[in-house]
């Protein structure tokens, strides 16, 4: 199995929602789209890649994230008994380029919906 670049980015995205706090389960989950409680009690639904995996089993997207793991990207810390996901240095320098570019993307939205808006208010 090899992944995309683009599967690499999805998986690495899920995966900040839970660093440190749920394990392969919950982030096989996420990239599912699964409506199961405590995915949407922890507001996993709002993740930018939920879903992103939608057409496969919950067993092809875990064979994925375990590709990751073994592919030096993420990694299991355990917490007493708990697994939990976390970044390798690997895994954490892409997703920190990519989380960057989310909130430039951001600020760049809010500053052109604003320009927007002082426009409309100089129409008035």
């Amino acid at each position: 199995m090899n992944l995309t670049k683009k599967e690499k980015l999805a998986i690495l995205r899920a995966a900040d929602e839970l660093i440190a706090t749920g394990g392969r389960n919950l982030l096989s989950k996420i990239l599912k789209g699964s409506r199961e409680k405590k995915v949407l009690e922890l507001e996993l639904d709002k993740s930018p890649v939920y879903g992103y995996f939608q057409s496969e089993t919950i067993a092809a997207i875990t064979e994925k994230v375990d590709w990751m793991i073994e592919h030096d990207f993420l990694e299991i810390f355990y917490s007493g008994k708990l697994p939990m996901i976390v970044y390798t240095d690997r895994g954490w320098q892409i997703e920190a380029s990519q989380r960057a570019d989310e909130f430039l993307l951001a600020t760049i939205r809010r500053r052109n919906e604003w320009m927007v808006v002082k426009f409309l208010r100089n129409l008035m």
